[in-house]
C-alpha cells in the first residue's frame, strides 16, 4: 500500500511539474488538487484495520444462540442469503464446546476491503488449533467473516447433511482433503 501511495504521489508531482513547464507557472492548484484526489480515493478504498477484539466480537455474535438472526446476518459475508447458517454454527459450537479466538496481529488482506488474522480453535481440555489467514471482509460499513471461511468452518465441523445450501458448492471437499493452513 505504501508503494502505491508513493507512486500516486510521484505521479501527481510529475504531472504538476509538467503543467508548470507548459503552463503559466501556477502549479499550486494542480498539485493540491491531484494530491488531494489521490489521498481521498485511497482513504475511501481502505477502511481502518479492525482490532482482534472487534473480530472476536463478530465471531461471538455469529455463534451466540441468544442473538437474533436479523443481527447475525451482518457477521458473515452473504449471511443475509443463508440465515440457516447461524443456527448450524450456534448448534455446532454448543455441541462441541468449541471457542474461537482471533489473535494479533490483524493484517491487511488480499484486497483493500479485507484483513487476515489467525484464529485459535479451542476445544475443551485440548490445545488451541490455529487457523492462519482467516479472512474478514469490510462490507456495508461493517467487518464480516468471509463466506469462504464461514463455509470452511461449517463443512469441517458438522455432518454433511447439516451443511447449509450456501456452502454446498462453495467448499465441497471433505475435511481430510482440505489444505493445511
Amino acid at each position: 500500500m505504501k508503494l502505491s501511495k508513493m507512486t500516486a504521489i510521484t505521479a501527481a508531482l510529475g504531472a504538476a511539474w509538467a503543467l508548470a513547464a507548459c503552463g503559466n507557472g501556477d502549479t499550486t492548484t494542480a498539485t493540491t488538487t491531484e494530491t488531494t484526489a489521490t489521498e481521498t480515493t485511497e482513504t475511501a478504498a481502505a477502511p481502518a484495520l479492525p482490532t482482534a477484539d472487534e473480530l472476536n466480537a463478530i465471531l461471538a455474535k455469529a455463534t451466540d444462540p441468544n442473538v437474533p438472526v436479523e443481527e447475525k446476518v451482518n457477521t458473515v459475508q452473504g449471511g443475509e442469503h443463508a440465515p440457516e447458517l447461524f443456527e448450524v454454527m450456534a448448534a455446532s459450537q454448543a455441541e462441541s464446546g468449541a471457542q474461537f479466538q482471533v489473535v494479533n496481529p490483524v493484517l491487511p488482506g488480499y484486497t483493500p476491503d479485507s484483513v487476515l488474522a489467525s484464529v485459535n480453535f479451542i476445544l475443551p481440555e485440548s490445545e488451541a488449533q490455529p487457523a492462519e489467514n482467516v479472512e474478514f471482509i469490510h462490507e456495508g460499513g461493517t467487518w464480516k467473516l468471509s463466506q469462504s471461511w464461514a463455509c470452511t468452518l461449517i463443512t469441517n465441523t458438522v455432518a454433511p447433511e447439516q451443511v447449509p445450501a450456501m456452502c454446498l458448492d462453495y467448499n465441497p471437499a471433505p475435511a481430510e482433503e482440505a489444505p493445511a493452513q
